[in-house]
C-alpha cells in the first residue's frame, strides 16, 4: 500500500470513529465499500482498510453480500460493559487526583463549562462528555490504563445514542461532574473515586432504562 493510500485509510478509520461517537453512524447500520468511498472521495481501498481495523477492533461484523454491520450489543454485554468501565474508570479518577497539575485541571474545568453550555444540543453534549473522561484518563497518566480504557471507549461506541438526550440524566451528571472536579481540586483520591462510581452506576441505569426501552439487536 502507497504512503498516499495509508494515509487516506488512517484518515477514512478517524472519519468513521468520528461518526460512531457522533451516533450519525449506529449499531445495526450497514457500511459498504463502494457507499463509503463515495461519500469519501477516495478509491475503495482506503476505505477496506479503514473497515478492516474496525472489524479487528470488534465495532463491525462482516456479512457476506450485505458488507460490513455496526455491531449491536445484547443485554448481558452492556452489563458486561459496564462493570469493566467502573472498574477502570474508578482507577482513573483515584489516580487522576494524586497526578493532576492545576493546568490539567483548568483545562478539565473549560471542558466541564462548554459541557454545560451544550446541554440543549445532545450530540454537542457527547462528544464533550467524551472529551471530559479521555481529560481525565490523560491526567491519570498510566500508560498500561490508559490502553486498558481506550479499548473499552471503543467498544462504547456501540451502546447507542447518548443517554444526554435524557434531560434529567444530562442535569445529573453535570452535578457529579462537578463534584468529581472538587474532589480533584483537594486532591482526595478516595473522594474523586467514591464519586466516579456513582457518576459510572447512575449512567448504566440511564442506560438499561434506554435498552429496555429500544434493544438495539430488535
Amino acid at each position: 500500500m502507497s504512503a498516499s493510500t495509508e494515509n487516506q485509510a488512517v484518515s477514512c478509520y478517524r472519519e468513521l470513529m468520528r461518526r460512531l461517537q457522533a451516533g450519525s453512524i449506529a449499531p445495526g447500520d450497514y457500511l459498504r465499500e463502494q457507499t463509503v468511498a463515495e461519500e469519501f472521495g477516495v478509491s475503495r481501498t482506503p476505505v477496506r482498510e479503514a473497515l478492516r481495523k474496525l472489524e479487528t477492533e470488534g465495532l463491525l461484523v462482516s456479512e457476506p453480500r450485505l458488507g460490513m454491520r455496526v455491531r449491536t450489543l445484547d443485554y448481558t454485554e452492556v452489563i458486561e460493559l459496564y462493570e469493566v468501565r467502573l472498574v477502570h474508570e474508578r482507577a482513573v479518577a483515584r489516580i487522576a487526583a494524586a497526578k493532576s497539575t492545576d493546568i490539567e485541571l483548568s483545562e478539565l474545568k473549560d471542558i466541564q463549562l462548554a459541557l454545560e453550555k451544550s446541554k440543549n444540543n445532545a450530540a454537542k453534549m457527547a462528544a464533550l462528555n467524551h472529551r471530559f473522561h479521555f481529560a481525565l484518563l490523560q491526567m491519570a497518566k498510566n500508560r498500561f490504563l490508559t490502553r486498558a480504557v481506550e479499548g473499552m471507549q471503543r467498544s462504547m461506541l456501540l451502546l447507542g445514542p447518548s443517554t444526554l438526550a435524557d434531560d434529567k440524566r444530562a442535569n445529573m451528571a453535570i452535578k457529579e461532574h462537578r463534584a468529581i472536579i472538587r474532589a480533584l481540586e483537594k486532591r482526595d483520591s478516595d473522594k474523586a473515586e467514591a464519586i466516579m462510581a456513582t457518576h459510572l452506576q447512575n449512567a448504566q441505569r440511564s442506560r438499561i432504562r434506554q435498552y429496555q426501552k429500544n434493544p438495539w439487536n430488535d
